[in-house]
C-alpha cells in the first residue's frame, strides 16, 4: 500500500451522515431543496389534510449538519416560504391569527433543531479533533490496520517518527513483519495474534532487527466506520527498561562470578597453606638424608626412618590434593529418566535472555528421540548450554542476518543418540583446533578455558562422545553422542 502522510493523518469520520452529506456543499443544497420542495408538493396533494410541514424537519436536518447553524437557518426559511406560499390561502383556520400562530410555532421548532443539532455537530468535530489530538501527541506509535486487506487506515505522528518519517513504509505488512510478534527461540512469527485472541488485546515484546530497539507491541480488534475489520496497534520504545534489566542481570552474573572467584580464591589460599606443610617437612627431611649420607659414619636406621617420614609427608601432600580435587568434582552423573528433546527445549529456555540480546534466531530440528534412563539431566542440561553459549560468542562480529544458531537431534544407525548445536561464526583456527578440549585453553579474552573441558568430562562420564567438525558455509557444529540403551 502507498499513501501519503496527510491521508495517514486524517482522523475518523464523525458518523453516518457526516460521511453521506459531507465534503459535497454543492450537492447537499441540491438535495435539501429538493426535499423542501417534495414536501411541499405532497403537502398540497393531499390538500393539507396529512399536515406534513413536520417533514421539512429532514432537508433541514441535513442542511444544518453538513454546513452549520447558517445554512440550516437559510433552509428553514425556504421552507416557511413554501409553507406560507401553498397554505394560506388553503388553510381551515377561523380567524388569521391562528395561521400566523402555528408558523410561529413551527418556525420556532424548525430553529430549535436547527441549534441543537449546529451545537451536536460542533461538540462531535470537538471530540474528534481533542482524540486526534491525544493521539497525535502519544510518544508511542498507533495506527489502524484492515485485517483482511493489510490497508492502514489511520496512523499517528508517532508511527511517522519511528519510521524516520518515510510514509511509503506505511504499509499493513510491512509493519507486521517488522514489528510483528515472534518467537525468540524459534523465529517464527505471530503476527498481531488477533485472530487467536479473539476481542480481547493481547502485548508481546519485540526486537527490531533494523536498529536493535526493544518494542511493546499492543494489539486488538476495534470497531470501525461501514463494519471493517480492523485491528488498533500500539508499539511502545521499551529499550530502555529492557537494557536496564540487562545492566542489572549483568550485575547479578558479575556478583556470582566474583563469589565464584573467591570461592576459587579461598581453596586456592588453603591447599597452599595445607601442602605447604608436608612439601617444608618433605625438604626438611631431604636435607638430613643428605647430611646423613655425606658424613663418613652412616646411621641406616636413622636414614631408613627420614626417608618413611618423607615418603608419609609425600603421600599426605597427595592425599590433600585429592579431597581439594574431590571437593571440586563432587558433582556425579545422577541417573534418570530424560528425554533429549525436553532438555534441549530447557537448555534454550534458560539461554533465551542471552539469544535476545545477541540477536540470535534458533533453528529447532528434534527427531522423535525416546527418552534415556542412564543420564543426569542437570548434567546434560549445562552442557548444551555451554555449546550454545559458546556458538553465541563465535557468532558476536558475524552480521545480524547470519546469526543463526542450529539445535538439532537424530538418532544414529547404531541407535545412539546425537545433539548437535551449529553456528554462523568465525569457526575454529587450526592452531588451537588440536588442544580445543585441554583445561585452560581458550580463544576469548574473559573465558577460563574450561567449558569444552567440562563438557567432554560430562559427555564421557555418560559413555559418550564429544566432537566438532567446521561448515561449509562458515562457522563450527559442535556434537555429542549418548550410547542408546541396553537391552
Amino acid at each position: 500500500m502507498q499513501c501519503t502522510v496527510e491521508q495517514q493523518a486524517r482522523p475518523p469520520s464523525s458518523g453516518a451522515c457526516q460521511r453521506w452529506v459531507g465534503g459535497r456543499p454543492a450537492a447537499t443544497i441540491a438535495l435539501t431543496l429538493a426535499l423542501v420542495v417534495l414536501v411541499a408538493a405532497l403537502d398540497y396533494a393531499t390538500g393539507y389534510e396529512l399536515r406534513l410541514a413536520i417533514l421539512y424537519l429532514i432537508p433541514i436536518a441535513f442542511a444544518t449538519w453538513a454546513g452549520g447553524t447558517r445554512a440550516g437557518v437559510v433552509i428553514v426559511a425556504v421552507s416557511t416560504l413554501s409553507w406560507l406560499a401553498s397554505f394560506r390561502s388553503m388553510n381551515p383556520y377561523s380567524g388569521v391569527v391562528f395561521f400566523y400562530w402555528e408558523g410561529v410555532v413551527m418556525v420556532a421548532m424548525y430553529l430549535t433543531v436547527v441549534v441543537l443539532l449546529a451545537r451536536l455537530r460542533v461538540a462531535l468535530s470537538e471530540a474528534d479533533a481533542r482524540f486526534f489530538r491525544v493521539l497525535e501527541e502519544l510518544h508511542a506509535a498507533v495506527y489502524v490496520a484492515d485485517e483482511d486487506s493489510g490497508a492502514v487506515l489511520y496512523a499517528n505522528r508517532g508511527l511517522l517518527r519511528l519510521l524516520d518519517g518515510e510514509p511509503q513504509a506505511l504499509g499493513g505488512k510491512a509493519l507486521d513483519e517488522r514489528f510483528g510478534c515472534r518467537d525468540s527461540r524459534t523465529g517464527a512469527s505471530h503476527g498481531a495474534r488477533s485472530e487467536a485472541a479473539g476481542t480481547a488485546f493481547v502485548a508481546a515484546e519485540v526486537r527490531d532487527q533494523s536498529n536493535g530497539h526493544w518494542y511493546l507491541v499492543q494489539a486488538g480488534p476495534i470497531p470501525w466506520n461501514g463494519g471493517q475489520r480492523v485491528s488498533l496497534k500500539v508499539i511502545t520504545d521499551i529499550s530502555e527498561q529492557k537494557n536496564a534489566q540487562t545492566l542489572k542481570r549483568q550485575h547479578q552474573e558479575m556478583l556470582h562470578q566474583t563469589t565464584y572467584l573467591a570461592a576459587l580464591g579461598e581453596i586456592a589460599t588453603s591447599l597452599a597453606h595445607e601442602v605447604n606443610q608436608p612439601l617444608t617437612a618433605i625438604a626438611s627431611y631431604k636435607d638430613a638424608c643428605l647430611r646423613m649420607l655425606a658424613a663418613t659414619d652412616v646411621d641406616r636406621k636413622q636414614l631408613v626412618a627420614a626417608m618413611k617420614r618423607c615418603r608419609e609427608q609425600a603421600l599426605r601432600a597427595g592425599r590433600i590434593i585429592g579431597r581439594v580435587r574431590d571437593f571440586v568434582r563432587s558433582r556425579r552423573p545422577h541417573p534418570s529418566q530424560c528425554d533429549i528433546n525436553a532438555l534441549l527445549r530447557e537448555a534454550l529456555e534458560l539461554m533465551e535472555t542471552q539469544l535476545e540480546d545477541s540477536a540470535v534466531t534458533v533453528e529447532l530440528s528434534l527427531s522423535d528421540a525416546l527418552p534415556i534412563n542412564h543420564a543426569d539431566r542437570t548434567l546434560l542440561v549445562q552442557v548444551i548450554v555451554n555449546l550454545i553459549q559458546n556458538g553465541i560468542d563465535a557468532m558476536a562480529t558475524s552480521p545480524p542476518s547470519r546469526r543463526k544458531l542450529s539445535v538439532s537431534t537424530a538418532t544414529a544407525a547404531d541407535g545412539s543418540f546425537v545433539v548437535a548445536v551449529a553456528d554462523q561464526g568465525v569457526g575454529i583456527s587450526q592452531a588451537i583446533e588440536e588442544r580445543l578440549y585441554l583445561p585452560f585453553v581458550t580463544t576469548k579474552s574473559q573465558g577460563l578455558g574450561l567449558g569444552l573441558s567440562i563438557c567432554r568430562s560430562v559427555v564421557e562420564a555418560h559413555g559418550g562422545h564429544l566432537g566438532h567438525s567446521a561448515n561449509a558455509d562458515g562457522g563450527a557444529t559442535f556434537h555429542f553422542s549418548l550410547p542408546p540403551e541396553p537391552d
